[in-house]
């Protein structure tokens, strides 16, 4: 990769790794390289990554676990802090929890039905992290994280600060604390006490997952939003769409509403399915299919 950042001087603080593929850091498998990648260890590495990029006008970028996340075939000539490890174990008070947003989501969920509260047990199988979730109103059969979110922890204009939940700040797939303009570093969730259903209702949706989702190929989750009074992949598929292939990505034929890799996709074989799904299926129904996919 050319690079205008070759020659920079990296901090002796900070664990970078040069050349990072994006394919292995997303789970669409899909991008080139990244120019620097560096693993927080502290929020304070958080902060200074940032700091650092932004005094070198180095462009950079957070990841979590890189689901519902499109990579760029030609890379990315920056930093990309990859945020998905947590930095501490959760900490309950009563209902409440607060946790680091590099914490698997899923992890969080299990470990809140085993401390016998209920509110993130349909979350259970989103394969993201706790701060992704927070950056798009991550949601499920029913729950949104935006259910439970009462404060997080943003850094955003240079400060660090805890703030408290607005109304509006959520909506469907929609996040005042997303990347650019925020990066979540921590979150207190507020629960509820068990009544002996979650642990089923956790199971029950981890069976729909893998029965009627295509987890066993690369893909981003969802690729659309669901649009109002309808499915997208409900909408796809009445289309005839399923299966519809360009170069390794095709629509899945378990699922109309997930674009997988079946070996070798790249992004702009993915870009060209999703015009193609929104053209097909804008001229047959009238509906506009909005991806929910994020670029790097």
């Amino acid at each position: 990769m050319k690079s205008n950042w070759e020659h920079i001087d990296i901090p002796a603080s900070f664990d970078v790794v040069q050349n990072g593929s994006l394919a292995e850091l997303t789970s669409f498998r899909i991008g080139g390289a990244a120019r620097f990648v560096l693993r927080p260890d502290s929020y304070h590495a958080i902060r200074d990554a940032v700091c650092f990029a932004e005094a070198h006008d180095m462009p950079f970028a957070v990841l979590g676990k890189g689901t519902n996340v499109l990579a760029s075939d030609r890379g990315f000539d920056g930093l990309v802090i990859r945020f998905d490890t947590p930095l501490h174990e959760p900490v309950y008070d009563g209902t409440r929890v607060v946790a680091c947003c590099g914490t698997s989501l899923t992890q969080l969920a299990r470990e809140t039905v085993r401390a016998g509260l209920s509110g993130m047990e349909c979350l259970c199988g989103i394969p993201g992290t706790l701060g992704g979730a927070c950056a798009m109103n991550a949601g499920a059969y029913g729950q949104e994280i935006k259910q439970v979110l009462r404060r997080i922890r943003l850094l955003r204009n240079g400060r660090d600060e805890w703030v408290d939940v607005q109304d509006g700040d959520l909506g469907y797939r929609r996040s005042a604390f997303s990347f650019p303009d925020a990066i979540a570093l921590e979150a207190e969730l507020e629960l509820k006490p068990d009544d002996g259903t979650a642990g089923e209702t956790m199971q029950r949706c981890m069976e729909q997952r893998r029965a009627k989702q295509p987890l066993e190929l690369p893909s981003a989750g969802s690729t659309f939003k669901r649009p109002a009074g309808h499915f997208a992949g409900a909408l796809i598929e009445q289309c005839g769409l399923k299966g519809t292939s360009v170069g390794g990505a095709r629509v899945s034929e378990k699922h109309a509403g997930f674009i997988v890799n079946t070996g070798g996709a790249t992004e702009a074989d993915v870009l060209a399915l999703i015009a193609l799904v929104q053209q097909v299926v804008k001229e047959q129904t009238g509906v506009q299919l909005e991806p929910e996919i994020k670029r790097i």
